[in-house]
């Protein structure tokens, strides 16, 4: 009997934990409401059609010149995304959105759009897009009825800030690749079920934007870096939902450029998205590299710029110089310094020279006066005595490089026994040439096409200033007190 009982007791605890577990089964939060669910969805893709008045590159490109000799020119282009299509193709397509983008639905128990209110808010929901599936990260349960549903997404993997009932609105600022889709009409009638939202294209509401540094071809090294702001006079935008209005504001503001790593002659900036915006005065701001040697704040405004939502612009920035040569961090003049009638020039290309030593063109340390004045320096360097500050209206604009610089043209990378126009010389970074001018050894100039010496200043410990000595099969350097009455050659740099 006992042994009855407790069987009996047994089957009913099984009996009893399945029906637990059954119970637990079919309850759910959507039990006296329908869940909704979303299938991936897509955007409008990114017009290819050219927008009349925009600057198409036809127009003539804004030109900067810089105080610090790196020159600017600018022009703003409409990316009509011609490359790979042909005339007659349509101007918008469907196009996957990007992954782990996180967007949101909000309910309005409402046939359409227009009869969107505060009063007929039914709740919002949150998804995000996971490859080809989308995963809730807040779940939208409403009761039966027929829906306008408003979606809306800032283009990012950022959780959106909460929604309440108070609103038929939201912002947008530039940064953001604000997109939205309205869904009216909707009839939903199976109670404790799922219902799944099909068929959303996102519209772009703002313009695609990025801008390309470029440094001029045989005067400059590669950008290395580079980093920028963009300021428009309109900022902040809102968008409405009862009539799907996106309006934007005047309150100026600015937007961050970033470059990912860049490493060449040509970069472009990662995408930024901006609210549309006519005859916009858009300021550029950019801090780069280029040839080892850092700008700052180089900047330049666009005037009557358009920006049209749907559509991809880019800004080409072309720096250029007439000064000289950008590499192992210095701009390094067009040519050798030489003083002739009491003025000092600059020799009209980088590989000329002349082999004589009264060319003026050879000077000994901490002296300003070129060969044949042999004026025994004094051991203490003298900026004074710098003859690439004695160019005629240029005080402090050029200098001798310093020995450091030299290190750092040479640590560019350079050729041995290079020719340009029938000259050798070094070819540093493939940039700058500098010939193998010779040296004027207290008496008589000598030059064999082996060696080119130039002076730089002291560096840190340095009590004499040196000089870089080329022989054709390296390169150093040696105190002037070991030859203190040799003559060098004078390459200068920017001194700004």
């Amino acid at each position: 009997m006992g042994r009855k009982i407790r069987g009996i007791f047994y089957i009913a605890a099984i009996l009893l934990a399945a029906g637990c577990g059954k119970e637990e089964e079919t309850e759910n939060v959507f039990s006296d409401g329908i869940l909704i669910e979303v299938e991936a969805p897509q955007t409008n893709g990114w017009s290819t059609e050219e927008i009349t008045g925009t600057r198409s590159g036809r127009e003539k490109a804004i030109e900067v010149k810089g105080k610090d000799g790196l020159d600017m020119e600018i022009s703003t282009l409409h990316d009509n995304g011609s490359t790979g299509t042909t005339e007659g193709e349509a101007t918008t397509r469907w196009a996957n959105m990007d992954d782990n983008i996180v967007f949101r639905v909000v309910a309005y128990k409402s046939a359409t759009a227009a009869g969107i209110s505060t009063s007929n808010y039914a709740g919002y929901g949150d998804y995000k897009l996971s490859g080809s599936t989308v995963q809730t990260v807040k779940s939208l349960v409403v009761p039966a009825g027929t829906y306008t549903f408003i979606f809306y997404s800032y283009g990012n993997s950022n959780a959106i800030a909460a929604f309440t009932n108070g609103s038929v609105s939201v912002s947008a600022t530039n940064g953001q690749n604000f997109m939205t889709y309205v869904k009216p009409g909707v009839v939903i009638n199976n109670i404790g079920s799922r219902y799944t939202l099909s068929g959303i294209v996102f519209k772009h509401h703002c313009a695609r934007y990025r801008v390309q540094a470029i440094a001029q071809s045989g005067r400059m090294g590669k950008i290395t870096a580079c980093a920028g702001t963009l300021t428009l006079p309109k900022h902040n935008a809102t968008y409405t939902f009862t009539n799907g209005t996106f309006t934007t504001q005047a309150t100026t503001g600015s937007i961050n450029l970033t470059w990912d790593n860049p490493n060449a002659m040509s970069v472009y900036s990662g995408y930024i998205y901006l609210l549309p915006q006519t005859s916009a005065n858009a300021t550029v701001k950019l801090n780069l590299t280029i040839g080892g040697k850092a700008f700052t704040n180089k900047s330049v405004t666009l005037s009557g710029l358009t920006l049209t939502a749907n559509n991809t612009y880019y800004t080409n920035v072309s720096f250029t110089t007439t000064e000289g040569y950008i590499i192992g961090g210095a701009l390094w003049a067009n040519g050798n310094l030489y003083k002739s009638s009491n003025q000092y020039l600059f020799y009209s290309s980088t590989e000329k020279y002349e082999a004589r030593a009264e060319s003026g063109a050879f000077f000994i340390c901490n002296n300003p006066n070129p060969y044949p004045d042999l004026t025994t320096p004094t051991t203490t360097w003298n900026d004074a005595n710098d003859p690439c500050r004695k160019l005629t209206n240029a005080t402090d604009k050029w200098r001798l490089p310093t020995l450091a610089e030299i290190n750092l043209l040479i640590s560019s990378g350079y050729m041995l026994d290079a020719t340009l126009n029938g000259v050798t010389g070094y070819l540093f970074g493939n940039t700058l040439f500098l010939p193998y001018s010779g040296y004027v050894p207290e008496t008589s100039y000598v030059e064999n096409e082996l060696r080119g010496l130039l002076w730089s200043t002291p560096g840190t410990g340095i009590v004499y200033a040196s000089t870089n000595y080329i022989n054709g099969a390296s390169i150093g350097y040696v105190l002037w007190s070991t030859f203190p009455l040799n003559c060098y050659a004078v390459r200068c740099v920017r001194n700004i």
